[in-house]
């Protein structure tokens, strides 16, 4: 028997290192955190943002609403009758009014044991917000309680609970409180599409326990989170293995990964996935074809919207925008600032003779700075010749890095082979 969706979560939430998450800025904490970019807002105040992430992270957003305000959720728990004055396991507490919220990991006769973003360490007597991640109890008859949002589970499931009559069919029970992480052989499942560099999920958790074992990955402060640190520890792992140069480049091979299962006794599934990245004609890329430079055109156009040229030229590419926009938008503003028109005049790429824009012919130019030779040997059929063209610009970047560096057709791995597509690492030249 798999274990339940609820027992996932707590697992989950239990997992995250307490500790603070806002970034500091000249001595100010500034509310951005992962969990803020994650949920989209980030730079905003993210006790709610931080009780939906743990849903996703377990696979279970679409039981909870996306609303980043305490008595916003509460207002929709209450017309789907899912609210209680009980609390239950991974129930969202509102406290004080709608001032925080946190999410139950136990409780007993006399106490709710609670877990939030957002806040103070426990014996803070403000109204819990703070700057980070901690666990806190409070007495289940304190005025500060206001009630408590307890969340369909898929399934029928019914998560150890207080009310007598919860909504969900569950019987009431004194206490439950959480004793460790509980993780059955059936439940080690790696799937391949989700351990892909920036993703954040159950699998890659997995993984990191792995490859602590194997290179001594210390995951603990972002578990389940595919960053740097897990990028490290996989190429290393590859190392291990015998690749050398660029092929222990830190990304997932259908070699690396089921070896890595092999010796950790977890199953991986999805392995068509590692063929993504070949199209029809058996690569990437090769729907490109190329032009001759003499018929790169230089003409200025008016600025637009960079993300509707990204999301156009994904449409163009068939492919899907999950990853591409993303990374391309990073790059975009890394690289032109969102500038239609950005020319570099100062690289070691200036020269060449002077062109109808006025500047020498191998400067980078448009919004991805593609050199007119690249844009040329990568261009997209069907988009304009004009170098200037935000989406024929981004399509020839796109195909170049799928070319250049092994970026798959759907993108999943295009933070993790290129820098400048991801937001998480510093800017490098591609």
């Amino acid at each position: 028997m798999t274990t339940p969706k609820w027992r996932k979560l707590v697992d989950h939430v239990q997992s995250i290192k307490e500790g603070v998450y806002e970034t500091n800025v000249d001595g100010e904490y500034n509310n951005r955190t992962r969990f803020g970019k994650q949920y989209g807002m980030d730079g905003e105040p993210w006790c709610v943002m931080f009780d939906w992430d743990m849903y996703a992270d377990v696979g279970l957003e679409e039981f909870v609403p996306h609303i980043a305000n305490v008595n916003g959720f509460t207002e929709w728990a209450k017309q789907r009758d899912q609210w209680s004055e009980y609390p239950s396991v991974g129930a969202w507490v509102n406290l004080h009014n709608g001032g925080h919220t946190e999410l139950v990991v136990g409780f007993d006769e006399t106490y709710v044991y609670t877990k939030g973003g957002n806040t103070v360490e426990a014996g803070a007597t403000d109204a819990n917000q703070g700057n980070g991640v901690y666990a806190h109890k409070t007495e289940r008859k304190s005025a500060s309680i206001v009630g408590y949002f307890a969340p369909k589970f898929p399934g029928d499931e019914c998560p150890p609970t207080a009310d007598p009559h919860d909504h969900r069919g569950g019987a009431a029970r004194k206490e439950w409180r959480w004793k460790g992480h509980r993780l059955p052989h059936e439940d080690h499942k790696v799937k391949a599409s989700e351990v892909v560099y920036g993703a954040r999920n159950v699998s890659i958790r997995i993984v990191q326990a792995a490859l602590k074992a194997e290179v001594g990955l210390d995951y603990s402060s972002a578990p389940g989170t595919f960053g740097p640190r897990t990028k490290a520890a996989v190429a290393a792992f590859q190392r291990e293995l015998g690749f050398t140069g660029a092929d222990a480049d830190g990304v997932f091979g259908r070699h690396s990964l089921v070896e890595l299962g092999k010796r950790h006794k977890f199953r991986v599934y999805g392995l068509d996935f590692f063929d993504r990245k070949r199209d029809d004609d058996g690569k990437p890329g090769t729907g490109r074809i190329a032009i001759p430079l003499d018929s790169v055109e230089y003409k200025h156009v008016p600025d637009g919207s960079a993300s509707r040229a990204a999301k156009e030229a994904c449409h163009i590419l068939k492919v899907p925008e999950t990853h591409w926009v993303e990374g391309i938008m990073t790059a975009a503003k890394r690289e032109s600032t969102y500038r239609f028109n950005a020319v570099n005049t100062y690289d070691a790429n200036a020269h060449g003779p002077e062109q109808s824009d006025g500047h020498p012919q191998s400067c980078t130019r448009g919004l991805l700075q593609v050199m007119p030779e690249t844009f040329a040997e990568n261009h997209q059929p069907g988009t304009s010749h004009n170098v200037y063209d935000g989406v024929a610009n981004i399509c020839a970047a796109m195909n170049y890095v799928m070319v250049r560096y092994g970026v798959y057709r759907d993108g999943s791995n295009l933070a993790g082979r290129v820098q400048q597509f991801d937001p998480s690492r510093p800017p490098k030249g591609y």
